[in-house]
C-alpha cells in the first residue's frame, strides 16, 4: 500500500546547452539520483508536473517553490521549464497575426540565481543597457531565478524583478522562482515583490516522508553496490528524516567504512552492523550532545548558561527540557548523562523533563498556543540538527 503513495518525476535537463545564463556552472547531475521521489508529503508536486496541470499554467505564473536546502527545489524547477520548452518545440510553429516571425522565435531559457540577477542587473544600469538586460529575461523561453531570498534587502534588484514579473505574466511567459520559505514568511524582501510573487502558484517542496525515504535509500544503496537488509534500510529511514545530499553522506560514509576489507562489499549489512559502523566515541557524543544545547539555546534565545542554572524561569525550564528531548531522541543520550551536560542535574530530574515535552509532542494540535509554538520549535530544530550531523547520529 505505501508504494501506491510514492511518485517519481524523472529530471528532464540534461546539461546539454539547453539552458542560458549560469546553468552550464551547475553539476551534471542531481547530487545522488537522476530523479525526484516523493510521497504522501509532497503530494502536490505531483500534480504540478503532470500534463493536466501544464495544461492550466497560463494564468499561475511565477511558480514559487519554496523548502529546505538539498529538497530538489532547483532540479524541480529545471525540469518544469525544460518540460514546457520541450513541448513548444515539438508544437507546429504557428505565428499570431500581430507578431512578426523574430518577435516569435523565443531565446534558450535562462536560468540566474538571484545573486546573478542583481549583479547583471546593476551592470546594465552601469553601462545603460537595462531594456537589453530585461528584453533578454522576457523574451526567453522560460527563466529560472534561484534562491530569491537572496535579494534581501537589494531595493533596486527586486523592483527590477517586480518589472520582468508584469511584463513576463503579461507575454505568457514561464517563470520559476525558488526560495527556502514561502514568500510571506520571507524577511528583507519588499511588499511589492511579496505581493507579486503571491499571485502566482506557491507550492513547499519539503524533505523526504517516510515511504519516499525508503525508496530513495534502496536506490542510493543500489548506485553505491551496498547490501543492506530490509532491517537496516528501515532503520536508516526511520533515523535520518533528511534531504537526498545527506543521506548520499551517509552512503559514502558506509563506503568509507567498508573500504578497509574487500569481502564487505559481498556482505549484507544488517541493522546491527550499521550500528557498529557509526558507532560514535564517548567524547563525540558529548560534543553532539553539547551542539544541541546550544541550537536548543539559540532557538529560545537564551544563553547555554542560562539552561545549565538553577533558575526555575518558564522558558528556561521548557528550553532545559527540548534540549534533553532532542538528545535523547537523536542520540540516545542516558538520562544521566545529560543531567551532568545540564548543570549535573539529577538523573529524576532530566526524566521528568523529557516525560513532560514527550507529553507536549503527542497531545493533539488543539492545544494551546504555547504548547503549539513548543511542537513547532521541536519539529524545526529536529529537522535542522538531523541534516546537521546526519552521519553522527548513533544508531541506538
Amino acid at each position: 500500500m505505501a508504494a501506491e503513495q510514492i511518485f517519481s518525476v524523472p529530471f528532464r535537463f540534461l546539461m546539454d546547452g539547453k539552458f542560458g545564463g549560469e546553468q552550464n556552472r551547475s553539476p551534471s547531475r542531481p547530487l545522488g539520483l537522476a530523479r525526484f521521489v516523493g510521497d504522501t508529503s509532497n503530494l502536490l508536486l505531483k500534480y504540478l508536473i503532470s500534463d493536466e496541470s501544464r495544461n492550466n499554467l497560463d494564468s499561475q505564473w511565477p511558480i514559487v517553490l519554496f523548502g529546505p536546502s538539498g529538497t530538489g527545489k532547483t532540479s524541480l524547477a529545471l525540469t518544469i521549464i525544460s518540460g514546457l520548452t520541450e513541448r513548444s518545440d515539438q508544437e507546429d510553429e504557428v505565428i499570431p497575426f500581430n507578431q512578426s516571425k523574430v518577435e516569435s522565435q523565443l531565446g534558450k531559457p535562462i536560468f540566474l540565481s538571484a545573486l546573478e540577477f542583481d549583479r547583471r542587473f546593476r551592470s546594465a544600469i552601469e553601462t545603460d543597457s537595462v531594456d537589453d538586460f530585461r528584453n533578454k529575461i522576457i523574451q526567453s523561453a522560460g527563466v529560472i531565478i534561484d534562491d530569491v531570498d537572496r535579494l534581501e534587502n537589494k531595493t533596486a534588484a527586486q523592483a527590477e524583478l517586480v518589472r520582468v514579473l508584469d511584463q513576463m505574466s503579461a507575454k505568457n511567459r514561464p517563470i520559476v522562482i525558488t526560495m527556502p520559505s514561502s514568500p510571506q514568511l520571507c524577511n528583507g524582501l519588499s511588499s511589492r515583490l511579496v505581493s507579486r510573487l503571491s499571485l502566482g502558484l506557491s507550492l513547499p517542496v519539503n524533505p523526504p516522508g517516510p515511504e519516499a525515504r525508503l525508496e530513495i535509500i534502496g536506490e542510493l544503496a543500489s548506485i553505491n553496490q551496498i547490501k543492506l537488509s530490509d532491517d537496516a534500510t528501515q532503520l536508516l529511514a526511520d533515523r535520518l528524516q533528511v534531504t537526498v545530499p545527506k543521506l548520499n553522506h551517509v552512503f559514502a560514509q558506509i563506503k568509507t567504512s567498508l573500504a578497509a576489507d574487500a569481502n564487505d562489499r559481498s556482505e549484507i549489512i544488517d541493522a546491527s552492523r550499521l550500528t557498529k559502523i557509526f558507532k560514535k566515541s564517548a567524547s563525540e557524543v558529548e560534543s553532539l550532545c553539547h551542539l544541541i544545547i546550544k541550537s536548543v539555546a539559540k532557538e529560545f534565545d537564551l544563553k547555554v548558561s542560562d539552561l545549565k542554572s538553577n533558575s526555575r524561569k518558564q522558558s528556561i525550564v521548557m528550553a532545559r527540557g527540548v534540549s534533553v528531548y532532542l538528545s535523547r531522541e537523536l542520540l540516545g543520550v542516558s538520562f544521566l548523562k545529560i543531567g551532568s551536560y545540564l548543570g549535573n542535574r539529577d538523573h529524576s530530574t532530566i526524566m521528568h523533563a523529557n516525560r513532560k515535552i514527550e507529553k507536549l509532542i503527542s497531545s493533539d494540535s488543539d492545544s494551546n498556543d504555547t504548547d503549539s509554538a513548543i511542537q513547532s520549535i521541536v519539529f524545526k530544530l529536529k529537522q535542522e540538527l538531523t541534516e546537521k550531523f546526519a552521519s553522527q547520529i548513533n544508531f541506538i
